[in-house]
């Protein structure tokens, strides 16, 4: 949509690939160097909230469209399901099964084998 001008994502779609350091908030060096990453050709990581570019003409869309705001489907899904409190949970069907817990502002780091990303 930018044309190519931007090649951008968020942290919660970065932490999905197990290439991000969801710690540090940068694309973790000693993975990318195992599974013979070339970082330059990662996205940059923002904020999910900012903007991201600007559309270019693409038939009907307009250009300079800012496109701003953006989060992983089932990260989203937490918050469009109200599950704003620490300890809310929610489950999503689809392509796979999703269950996903908000656990407030300090990372719980599972004993049981869980993805913590």
């Amino acid at each position: 949509m930018t044309g190519g001008k931007a090649h951008a994502t968020d942290y919660t779609n970065a932490s999905r690939t197990m290439l991000f350091n969801i710690d540090k908030l940068k694309w973790d060096k000693d993975i990318l160097k195992k599974f013979s990453v070339v970082p330059g050709l990662l996205p940059v990581v923002k904020p999910s909230v900012g903007i991201f570019g600007k559309t270019v003409k693409i038939g009907r869309l307009p250009a300079g469209i800012p496109i701003s705001g953006i989060a992983g489907d089932q990260q989203a899904a937490l918050f469009g399901q109200a599950c704003f409190d620490p300890g809310s949970v929610k489950n999503t069907y689809g392509t796979g099964s999703f269950i996903l817990l908000n656990t407030g502002k300090k990372r719980v780091i599972s004993t049981h084998g869980l993805s913590r990303h």
